[in-house]
This record gives C-alpha cells, structure tokens and sequence, in this order.
C-alpha cells in the first residue's frame, strides 16, 4: 500500500478500534468463562432444539395402539369362526 511516510490517520484510529474490540471480545469471553463455570449444565441432559431428549409418553401410545389393532384382528377372526358355526353365512 504506502511504501514510504508516515501512515495517514485513519489507519492509526482502525488499529486502535480493532485492538479495542480484540480486548473486549477476549474479556466477554472471559466473563463467559467464569459464568459457565458456575453454572455447570447436567450432565447427561442434551440442550438444544434439535437435540432434546425424547419423551416417554411415545412408547405407551404405540403399545396401545398395537394392543387395539391385535385385538381387532383376533375379534374378527373369532367373529368368522363363530358366525360359520353357528350357520348364519
């Protein structure tokens, strides 16, 4: 860029601004530190939208649906069997 002088000023206010903003990133970073520190999360819990754990209400609802369905089927195979023996089809 400039090969010889004195740089122009604004460059000096950008080094300035950036250093700035590199000493508060490092010292949010470091309160942040301290603060997850003290608030530990559980282990063992998954945090996160995508990641949250499943519930247990999934499986009884599958159970019973099954349940149902399986009775279904065996209430229409009897119904058949007692229907043909006592001669009504």
């Amino acid at each position: 860029m400039i090969e010889r002088g004195e740089l122009p000023h604004w460059m000096h206010v950008t080094r300035q601004r950036r250093e700035q903003a590199g000493r508060e990133a490092r010292e949010t970073e470091q309160v942040r530190a301290k603060v997850h520190a003290l608030v530990e999360p559980v282990p063992g819990t998954r945090r996160g939208r995508h990641r949250a754990p499943r519930r247990r209400k999934d499986w009884p609802a599958v159970a019973v649906s099954a349940t149902l369905l399986l009775g279904l089927a065996a209430a229409e195979t009897i119904g058949q069997g007692v229907f043909r023996a006592a001669g009504l089809l």
